[in-house]
């Protein structure tokens, strides 16, 4: 039924509870596994950095060259929460795992990133707000499940403890 799934991470542990779905519907279908976690643009750290002002930039403000060195340095975390889900799959017997580390807003990377990696499944955690605290706080599960076109959407609700 499915060939490949995406399943996204955040770097929380909300986020790890669709691996164990992800895994058992791999398994059941024989399907490749892309790991995936979306980390900051050049251009969003340089909106989010930038001043408020039409004054000329003050030596050491935000510069795309820092703004570069910061997508940089952010990678290493993101890199390692994805190996070890790799490796958490493929001990759970998930023979085909590749990690991602994609770039942007996080919903519309990953319905971009599932879309050209060619998934025909996206698994992705969700607190389960609704009214004004998914107002309030968006939704990337909303997002996706918007518009991933081109994929199924398997949304995982965290458990309450």
């Amino acid at each position: 039924m499915y060939q490949k799934i995406m399943v996204t991470l955040d770097g929380s542990e909300l986020a790890d509870v669709a691996l164990p779905h992800a895994s058992t519907v791999a398994k059941s279908a024989g399907a490749a596994v892309v790991v995936m976690q979306v980390i900051d643009s050049v251009a969003q750290i340089m909106s989010q950095l930038a001043p408020a002002t039409i004054e000329p930039m003050a030596s050491g403000a935000m510069t795309a060259e820092l703004a570069e060195e910061l997508v940089a340095g952010q990678r290493a975390e993101p890199q390692a929460n994805v190996d070890k889900a790799k490796a958490r799959l493929e001990a759970d017997g998930v023979a085909n795992v590749t990690t991602l580390i994609a770039e942007g807003r996080p919903g519309e990377a990953i319905v971009d990133a599932a879309a050209e990696q060619g998934c025909d499944l996206i698994v992705i955690a969700t607190h389960g707000r609704s009214g004004f605290g998914r107002v309030l706080l968006g939704s990337v599960a909303e997002h996706v499940a918007r518009h991933a076109e081109h994929a199924g959407v398997l949304l995982v609700r965290a458990q309450k403890k």
